[in-house]
């Protein structure tokens, strides 16, 4: 596929199953894109979960959403994608069983997958993931792979993939950054409730704070993934912040719309205690519009976002998974708040550059 053939009279697919609703990083994701689109393509279809179209999801003049995946399931919708080679479709959150589809469908119907772009949040290397992209050949030849980290990068170039794309992660910078403050407003834990993310180490600190009473609150967005749902993991630390007598501690149980989200980070200080194995090499959106925003980090070492702290001075880095290490963290932050805001700031203009969304389209259209 190549540039000159996708001038400004295209539209790019993105095919997101997940994606019904106005909140979160898959929306965000969607509309970082249309906004940068021009001049590669003219608008975006976001093709989602059921609803999106009567929510107006994004909210941008360059994006059409459609529920196609409402009654259908969504190796359906990418069978009816794949056949339509007048435009490219990016699959948001692929995985290796997308790249068997995509087989499948070239091998029994003739799809031709050139036009298929697959990003890869994440190495897919387990087992059977391993099989799944073995099988998949003409795919791994004819598609184009994008990776938002150089470790799946190249993962996917030892897997056989032929043309990947490293790009980061597409994210958009405010306007303008909030004003350096004397000290942090409020501890902020953002986005889904999660273990994973170390939601059993923010209750165990509420409850820590609840008698040590620090001067500093937080607010903890307790949504679920997945609008709203919670796993067996998830509910004992939820409950336990429901009990929790800290005065200083607010829930909130909704998503935030996209302003208020945006001025959580206000003065905040971000914690981000993520489960070191999972998330070595996983991109932390929450991090990301974090340092976008000029917010410092807590982060675990180890982590894609610990990277970030080594690398600008943005943030502490917990020497160990649990709760000790967080509240240790926190103390040294708060300590060093001056010099790790001003880092979180000049994170901000470097970051803002390496994520821009146009990096995504240019690599769809040239890819």
């Amino acid at each position: 596929m190549g540039g000159a053939a996708l001038g400004m009279s295209g539209t790019l697919r993105i095919l997101e199953p997940n994606l019904a609703g106005n909140a979160g990083h898959y929306a965000e994701f969607a509309r970082a894109v249309a906004e940068r689109c021009a001049p590669r393509f003219d608008r975006l279809e976001v093709h989602g979960g059921p609803g999106i179209d009567r929510l107006e999801l994004l909210g941008h003049e360059r994006i059409a959403a459609l529920p196609t995946c409402g009654g259908r399931s969504e190796f359906a919708v990418l069978r009816s994608l794949s056949a339509d080679r007048s435009a490219p479709t990016l699959v948001l959150t692929a995985k290796a069983r997308h790249a068997l589809e995509l087989e499948a469908l070239h091998r029994c119907l003739r799809h031709d997958p050139s036009r298929m772009n697959l990003f890869f949040h994440w190495s897919e290397d387990a087992a059977h993931q391993r099989l799944a992209m073995a099988l998949a050949r003409a795919v791994r030849r004819q598609a184009t792979a994008l990776a938002p980290t150089s470790t799946t990068a190249s993962f996917l170039r030892a897997a056989g993939w032929r043309n990947v794309r490293q790009v980061a992660y597409p994210a958009r910078a405010p306007k303008s950054l909030p004003e350096l403050l004397p000290e942090p407003t409020r501890l902020l834990v953002a986005g889904a409730a999660r273990r994973n993310k170390g939601i059993h180490l923010i209750a165990d600190l509420a409850d820590r704070y609840a008698s040590e009473r620090p001067e500093t609150p937080m607010l903890v967005q307790s949504t679920g993934k997945r609008a709203g749902r919670h796993g067996a993991a998830e509910h004992a630390p939820l409950e336990q912040l429901e009990r929790c007598g800290w005065q200083g501690l607010q829930l909130d149980a909704s998503a935030p719309n996209r302003d208020e989200y945006a001025r959580r980070f206000e003065g905040a200080l971000v914690l981000t205690p993520y489960d070191p194995v999972h998330f070595r090499d996983n991109v932390s959106g929450i991090a990301l519009d974090a340092l976008l925003h000029g917010a410092p980090i807590i982060a675990t070492s180890g982590t894609w976002q610990a990277r970030l702290i080594e690398r600008f001075g943005c943030g502490v880095c917990m020497k160990a998974w649990d709760v000790e290490s967080l509240r240790t963290s926190i103390q040294q932050a708060v300590i060093r708040w001056n010099d790790i805001s001003k880092a979180a700031h000049h994170a901000a203009v470097e970051l803002a550059a390496e994520h821009d969304p146009r990096h995504v389209v240019d690599a769809i259209a040239t890819g």
